[in-house]
């Protein structure tokens, strides 16, 4: 058993996840992949085209063998803080043993230079002197780079994949696992990211969503269950898209202080008085993103921002390491990953994995119900998203897929309710133990019932015979 994983938001599923996927598994001899994948909302500051148990049961079904929820504060967080939460998150399941992402750079050996010198050079200090003449954090890092190491290492951080697999490689490092797993990088070809074009059949996910939103035909570019998914979402109205969030955007921020908005995650520069000021005149999104954009903050950054400030999380949020892992689509492969996660002894990434939110509801932790309300609040926001409102509550009611592989046998409770085991090898032995034992004891206990009810079923069809048996003796002696 060979398990990669992979970093991902699946906004949509497409043909070019499909083929990382493919050359993952025939270059590295991966068998297992695990995708920690954004929620509801993802990266660039905006809500998916579609909710994330469906873009799970998508990609369980195109090659992916367990899909993990990334936690909504770091799926709407900066591309440090968001490759730092997935590869701790990867880290904490202690069987992965690669990490699988593409770049236009397509080489590990020069991502790796040029992380080892973002990590030397991206001094807070250097940056600020920086970003005070106006450029962007990634501009002033970027110039950083060049200026110590050259134009050729610098250039790297022009490219958006570069720039996470840089921090996917610093994250490794950082967290001591670059010597546990191992980075796979797979080049981008024609279709780069965020990009109006195509190579064949694989392109951008924001070309997709183009042409989704227009109406036009994105078949070629995505697999069959991702085509007729979005189909059948767009036919009920369930597609959701950042401007449906207009008003309660704007509500949100006007019912705000300024020291409020300083408080929400990549506010700085007195960027809280401009978001203010924008928020009482502002008419539109639109209006209210023209208002609030200068040159050193990425239209993506402002996107996070409002979004941030819409479910309430705060800076303190960040500094919590992600509680625990929802598992949100698997398969019997997927439930080998689990079931090997759970064997091995605690460690510092550790952390549970179910299929449940209640599950994290019981444990007495600030932290974990603390996490648990901003996934909730962010879900139930997300349902005002498309035009068609649907309840709130998601988080419970939403379907978890469990696709079951022909001839393979899985040891996950059907209910898929189940949380890794934690702790020392001895203890996480006697976890085991007991957990086999009760499913035995049930197990026996169906099998004992089943044999009463046919014993039962048994001695009425003997009751059954001997009465009507009885019945042709006494009309014989009748007669």
């Amino acid at each position: 058993m060979k398990t990669y994983g992979i970093i991902c938001e699946y906004n949509p599923f497409h043909n070019g996840h499909i083929y990382q996927i493919e050359e993952t598994k025939k270059q590295t001899g991966a068998d297992h992949i695990v995708a920690i994948m954004s929620g509801n909302f993802v990266q660039r500051g905006e809500p998916a085209l579609m909710d994330k148990f469906k873009r799970a049961e998508i990609a369980v079904k195109n090659g992916v063998d367990l899909v993990i929820e990334m936690p909504v504060q770091y799926s709407l967080a900066n591309a440090e803080l968001f490759a730092r939460c997935g590869v701790m998150m990867l880290g904490s399941l202690r069987c992965v043993e690669g990490i699988s992402f593409g770049s236009e750079c397509g080489s590990i050996e020069e991502l790796q230079k040029c992380a080892d010198a973002v990590a030397e050079v991206a001094k807070p200090e250097n940056v600020k002197e920086l970003m005070e003449k106006g450029m962007s954090y990634p501009e002033a890092v970027q110039q950083l780079v060049a200026l110590k190491y050259g134009p050729m290492v610098g250039d790297i951080l022009n490219s958006p994949n570069n720039i996470l697999a840089v921090e996917y490689l610093k994250s490794l490092k950082i967290l001591g696992l670059n010597e546990k797993i191992t980075p796979f990088t797979i080049k981008r070809e024609g279709a780069a990211h965020d990009s109006e074009e195509h190579s064949g059949n694989i392109a951008s996910g924001s070309y997709i969503r183009q042409l989704i939103d227009d109406g036009e035909d994105f078949s070629p570019y995505v697999p069959k269950d991702t085509f007729d998914a979005v189909n059948e979402y767009d036919d009920n109205d369930l597609l959701c898209w950042f401007e449906n969030f207009e008003r309660i955007l704007l509500y949100r921020l006007r019912t705000m202080t300024p020291q409020e908005i300083a408080s929400t995650p990549d506010v700085g520069q007195g960027l809280e008085n401009r978001i203010f000021q924008a928020s009482r005149s502002a008419v539109s999104l639109e209006d209210l993103l023209e208002k609030i954009k200068v040159k050193r903050y990425p239209m993506a950054r402002i996107k996070r921002i409002l979004l941030n400030a819409l479910f309430g999380i705060k800076v303190d949020d960040l500094k919590s390491p992600p509680m625990y892992g929802r598992i949100l689509a698997l398969n019997d492969r997927g439930a080998d990953i689990l079931k090997l996660a759970g064997s091995l002894p605690e460690d510092k990434l550790s952390m549970p994995f179910s299929s449940s939110l209640k599950d994290f509801l019981n444990v007495k932790n600030p932290r974990v119900m603390r996490n648990v309300g901003m996934t909730t609040i962010s879900t139930d926001t997300y349902v005002l998203g498309s035009r068609n409102i649907r309840p709130s509550g998601m988080d419970f009611t939403g379907k978890v897929t469990f696709e079951k592989i022909e001839g393979f046998e899985s040891e996950l409770p059907a209910d898929l309710k189940t949380t890794a085991h934690s702790g020392t090898a001895e203890e996480v032995a006697k976890a085991i133990q007991a957990d086999q034992e009760e499913r035995a004891a049930e197990k026996a206990a169906v099998l004992e019932a089943e044999r009463a009810a046919e014993k039962e079923e048994n001695e009425k069809l003997n009751r059954a015979e001997g009465e009507e048996l009885l019945d042709e003796v006494v009309t014989a002696d009748d007669e």
